[in-house]
C-alpha cells in the first residue's frame, strides 16, 4: 500500500512538474507578444514624430520658395516698368531729333533764299538788292547759330540714345537672369509640390467640383459667382456689398487701360471690368492673398483664372497665354500666377474684372493709384 502511495506522489508530482513547464511557456510567449507589441508601437510613434518633422520642413521651404519667387516677380515687375519707361524716353528722344533736323533744315532754306534773291537783284541793277544784301548778312550769323546749337543739340541727343540703348540691354540682361532664376525656384517647388503629395486629394476634389461648377455656369460672371464663397456677415447681421478695393492690393501686371469700366460696345452691356494692354510676354501677379478657386480654359473666353482673394473679393482675368497657378494654390501678394502673349502685334489685352457678394466692383480707382494710365479717348457709359 506503501509502494501504491508512493507511486500516486510521484504521478502528481510529474504533473506538476508538466504544468509548469506549460505555465511557464506560456508566460514567456505572453511576455514576448507584449513586448513585440511596444516595440512596434514605439516604431510607429518615431516614424509619425519623423514624418510630422518632415511636414514641417517642407512647409518652411515652401514658404521660403514663395517668398523668393515673389520677389522674383517684384523685381521682374520694376524691370519691365523701367523698360517701357526707357521706350518713352527713346520715342520722345527720337522726335526731338526729327524737330532739331526739321529747324536746321528750315533755316539753311532761308538763308539760301536770301542769298539766291540777294544775286538776282545784283544782276538786274535793282534797287532792292542793296536791302537784299543787308537781309543776306543779316540772316548769316542767324543761321549759321542756328546750325551751331542744332548740330550740339543732335550731338546730345545721339548720346543720350547711346545710353538709352545701353540702359535697355542692361535691363534686358537683367530680366534675363530674373527669368534664370525663377526657372530655379519653379523646379525647386515642384520638388516641395512633390512632398505635399498628401494635399494632392483636396487639390484633385476641389477641381472636381470646380469642373462640376464650371459645366453649370453659363457665362463668365455666372463661373466667378458659383467659386466665390459667400462673404461673412457683419456685425450688424446684413452682408456687406460691393465696395472700394483695398488700397494695398497690388497691380496684376504693368500696362495701360484700354478700356474702362462701365464702357458700353455698341447696344451691348456695360463692361463690368476693365481691359489693360500690356507688353509682350507680361507676367501676371495676384493682387493680394488668397486662394486660386479656377484655372483653364472655359467656354469662348480662353485662357480664365478666377482668384478668390482675403475679404470676400474674387478677380476674374482672361486673355492670358499661360497660367502657372493651379486650382487650390494659395498665393501671396505679388506672387506670379501666368504670363502674357509673346506676340506684340496686336498688344496682348488682359480682362480684369472684381467682384464682391455676385457684384462688380469699379477697379478703375485701384489700377489708377497703381500707375497705369487710361487711355484719353476711352469714356465710361
Amino acid at each position: 500500500m506503501m509502494r501504491g502511495a508512493k507511486r500516486a506522489r510521484a504521478l502528481v508530482a510529474c504533473a506538476a512538474g508538466a504544468l509548469a513547464v506549460l505555465l511557464t511557456g506560456a508566460a514567456d510567449a505572453q511576455t514576448r507578444t507584449v513586448s513585440q507589441v511596444e516595440r512596434d508601437r514605439r516604431a510607429e510613434t518615431a516614424r509619425a514624430e519623423r514624418l510630422r518633422d518632415q511636414a514641417a520642413a517642407a512647409r518652411r521651404e515652401a514658404r521660403a520658395l514663395d517668398a523668393r519667387l515673389t520677389e522674383a516677380g517684384r523685381r521682374r515687375s520694376e524691370a519691365e516698368a523701367a523698360a517701357a519707361a526707357a521706350e518713352e524716353r527713346l520715342a520722345a528722344l527720337r522726335d526731338q531729333i526729327n524737330i532739331e533736323q526739321d529747324r536746321r533744315l528750315h533755316a539753311r532754306d532761308a538763308l539760301e533764299r536770301a542769298l539766291v534773291n540777294a544775286a538776282f537783284a545784283r544782276r538786274r541793277i535793282d534797287p532792292s538788292a542793296a536791302r537784299a544784301n543787308i537781309l543776306a548778312r543779316a540772316l548769316a550769323p542767324e543761321v549759321s547759330a542756328r546750325e551751331r546749337n542744332a548740330a550740339q543739340s543732335l550731338t546730345e541727343a545721339r548720346t543720350l540714345e547711346a545710353a538709352i540703348h545701353e540702359e535697355q540691354r542692361i535691363l534686358a540682361d537683367a530680366q534675363a537672369a530674373i527669368d534664370g532664376e525663377r526657372g530655379e525656384i519653379v523646379m525647386l517647388l515642384a520638388r516641395r509640390r512633390s512632398a505635399e503629395a498628401q494635399y494632392a486629394n483636396d487639390a484633385r476634389a476641389a477641381d472636381r467640383r470646380v469642373r462640376t461648377l464650371a459645366a453649370e455656369a453659363r457665362t463668365l460672371r455666372d463661373l466667378a459667382n458659383r467659386v466665390q464663397p459667400a462673404s461673412a456677415p457683419r456685425a450688424g447681421g446684413g452682408s456687406s456689398g460691393a465696395t472700394s478695393i483695398p488700397a494695398a492690393w497690388l497691380a496684376p501686371t504693368s500696362g495701360r487701360i484700354a478700356r474702362a469700366y462701365g464702357v458700353r460696345e455698341g447696344q451691348g452691356a456695360a463692361a463690368q471690368g476693365v481691359l489693360l494692354a500690356t507688353r509682350a510676354s507680361a507676367q501676371v501677379v495676384s493682387p493680394a492673398a488668397g486662394e486660386v478657386a479656377y484655372a483653364g480654359v472655359f467656354r469662348s473666353y480662353g485662357q480664365v483664372l478666377i482668384l478668390n482673394l482675403d475679404g470676400g473679393y474674387a478677380v476674374v482675368l482672361t486673355g492670358l497665354h499661360t497660367i502657372s497657378a493651379r486650382v487650390g494654390d494659395r498665393v501671396s501678394a505679388g506672387q506670379p500666377v501666368g504670363e502674357m502673349s509673346a506676340s506684340a502685334t496686336p498688344a496682348p489685352e488682359l480682362y480684369v474684372e472684381v467682384r464682391r457678394n455676385g457684384q462688380a466692383v469699379d477697379p478703375g480707382r485701384w489700377l489708377t493709384a497703381r500707375g497705369l494710365a487710361a487711355d484719353q479717348s476711352i469714356r465710361a457709359g
